[in-house]
Order: C-alpha cells, then sequence, then structure tokens
C-alpha cells in the first residue's frame, strides 16, 4: 500500500453519471386528462342575515365618532330652584342629609346640583348629623323616656348618619337607662291613684313596655318600685 502522498500524485479519474431528463412544467403525461371543475352552490342568504350584514359593515366602515362634548354647566335657574327646595323643606324643622337629598332627587333635578347644594348648606350650618342626633336622643329619651333601642330606631328613621347616631347614643349608658326607667316608674305610680295591685303592676308594665324598655328590665322594676313604695 503506497503512502497519501503518494496516492494523491497520481491523476484522477472522471466517472460520468447520467443526467436525469426533467420534463417541462407544461408537459403533461400520455393518457391523462384534466380533472373536472364543479361550480359551488350560491348561498341562499334571508333578508334577516342582509339586513344583519349591512349593519355590521356599516359599523365597521364608519369612522371613530368624536368624543362627548363635556356637559354644560347646570343653569342659574336650576341652581335657584334647588336652594328653594331646600330651604323651604329645613324652613319646616332640622334634616338630615340624606333626608335633604331625597327631597331634591323627588324634585327630579341634576345629581352634581344636588350635591353642591347639600354641601353649601352644610358648610352654613343648616344640616348638621351630629347635632340633629344629639337633639332626637335629648328629645327620646330624656324628655319622653323611651328606652334606648326605641331611641336609636327613630335616628335611623331619620337617615342620619351612623357615625352621628353611635355618638349621640354613647351618653346613654347602663346606669343611666336603669335611674330613667325607675323615675319613670314611681311617677308613672303616682298619677295611677288607688288601684288594686294586680291592676296597678299590669298597667304600669305596659306604660313601660310601651317605652321600649325588655320585659325583663320592666318587671323588675316594678317590683322594686312596688316595695319601695
Amino acid at each position: 500500500m503506497k503512502p497519501h502522498a503518494e496516492q494523491g500524485a497520481e491523476d484522477a479519474t472522471i466517472i460520468p453519471f447520467p443526467l436525469h431528463r426533467v420534463s417541462a412544467a407544461n408537459e403533461v403525461a400520455t393518457g391523462q386528462e384534466e380533472a373536472p371543475i364543479h361550480a359551488l352552490p350560491s348561498p341562499v342568504v334571508t333578508p334577516v342575515q342582509e339586513e344583519a350584514l349591512a349593519t355590521l359593515t356599516a359599523a365597521v366602515l364608519r369612522p371613530d365618532e368624536e368624543p362627548a362634548a363635556p356637559q354644560a354647566p347646570a343653569s342659574e335657574k336650576v341652581v335657584k330652584r334647588a336652594h328653594n327646595v331646600s330651604l323651604h323643606a329645613l324652613a319646616g324643622r332640622d334634616m338630615s342629609r340624606s333626608e335633604v337629598e331625597a327631597r331634591l332627587r323627588q324634585r327630579e333635578l341634576p345629581s352634581d346640583v344636588i350635591e353642591t347644594e347639600v354641601e353649601e348648606l352644610i358648610q352654613q350650618g343648616l344640616i348638621d348629623d351630629d347635632a340633629l342626633a344629639r337633639d332626637l336622643v335629648d328629645r327620646y329619651a330624656h324628655r319622653r323616656g323611651m328606652a334606648k333601642p326605641v331611641v336609636a330606631q327613630k335616628l335611623r328613621e331619620r337617615k342620619l348618619d351612623p357615625v352621628s347616631i353611635e355618638a349621640a347614643l354613647a351618653e346613654l349608658d347602663d346606669d343611666v337607662e336603669a335611674s330613667k326607667l325607675d323615675d319613670l316608674a314611681r311617677d308613672r305610680l303616682r298619677k295611677m291613684g288607688e288601684l288594686d295591685p294586680a291592676t296597678t303592676k299590669r298597667r304600669l308594665a305596659g306604660y313601660l313596655q310601651r317605652k321600649g324598655f325588655s320585659s325583663s328590665e320592666v318587671f323588675t322594676t316594678i317590683d322594686r318600685v312596688l316595695a319601695s313604695r
């Protein structure tokens, strides 16, 4: 075997390979027929479909809409009307913020006008939920002798702010409630006159329960007051 260098020194032998004949692209094999072409039937479109398609096409091709114009400020006449309605309502009695807003909404006034009007009334001191809550607690609890749960319900009926209600009711602690119940029982007992014990107890219990006190509180108080009598 000769070394590689010596093998490479000899002339290379070229072996010819046959070239494959490439058929032209437009030549068709002998005997091969073209495939038939069948036309597809046209789809049936109903009038409703045509209308929906037209609407969709118009929505797609329609140019972008211009942004809505800013809302015009309320007229002076509307603002004055809102103020007159508020003052007329507050002339009859003190009202909570929610009550004034409800009165203005009944007049179908714009929301922005209502909000502005109420804020101005608060700044002027014509609407004050804290003061109104304290006044109602004094009226119902101290002057009318109602129990704390009933007073709380009265304040909620006026749609007062929950924070204002809680702060006003905080003044009615348990000791104050017990003392008030005793005073109510003794005062009522003096006005009832001379009655038999059963009738006295029944009428006194009904009176105190109508004030909102629980049955256990009422009968405990009655026993204590009658015993001291």
